[in-house]
């Protein structure tokens, strides 16, 4: 949170995004991944995640779960759930993984599509893709992605 000195007073400012959601397709591998990194990196938000076409209540795919947990990121208590109108609503930033996504979102919910942006915008407008289905290698190798894309997240957001 910055701080803002006037007439010495001092006030904190809350950020300017405060409701982050995140999506990708399934919501079982990157949006909740992306979830636990960006909340444990930026804990004062409120970060949550959704799937276009979500598994509704299965939980994070066990590749995801080992990537996190031997990072020292949780994974507990995940259950994937569908993007609707409502979550759209609430977000004040919605980070997505791929840009068909975001192109797919600004068509469905054309009132959002000025804060519909790639979780890779801070790297470069990397899309990451979807490990689901992959080996653990491609599983690492998009965690990483997804970590190093947080950071910049969060440093944007909060900063350092």
């Amino acid at each position: 949170m910055a701080l803002l000195i006037a007439s010495s007073c001092l006030y904190e400012v809350p950020p300017i995004f405060q409701n982050i959601l995140i999506v990708c397709i399934g919501n079982i591998c990157r949006s909740p991944s992306a979830e636990k990194i960006l909340q444990a990196k930026s804990p004062r938000l409120n970060i949550s995640s959704a799937g276009i076409k979500a598994l509704v209540g299965k939980p994070i795919d066990k590749n995801a779960a080992y990537e996190l947990d031997s990072h020292g990121y949780g994974f507990e208590n995940h259950s994937a759930r569908q993007l609707d109108d409502l979550l759209v609503q609430q977000a004040d930033l919605i980070l997505v993984m791929e840009l068909f996504q975001q192109q797919r979102l600004m068509a469905e919910f054309p009132a959002a599509s000025g804060k519909v942006m790639l979780l890779g915008k801070w790297l470069d407008n990397i899309e990451i893709n979807d490990p689901y289905g992959k080996s653990a290698e491609a599983f690492a190798l998009i965690f990483k992605q997804i970590e190093t894309a947080c950071e910049g997240w969060s440093d944007k957001l909060v900063g350092k």
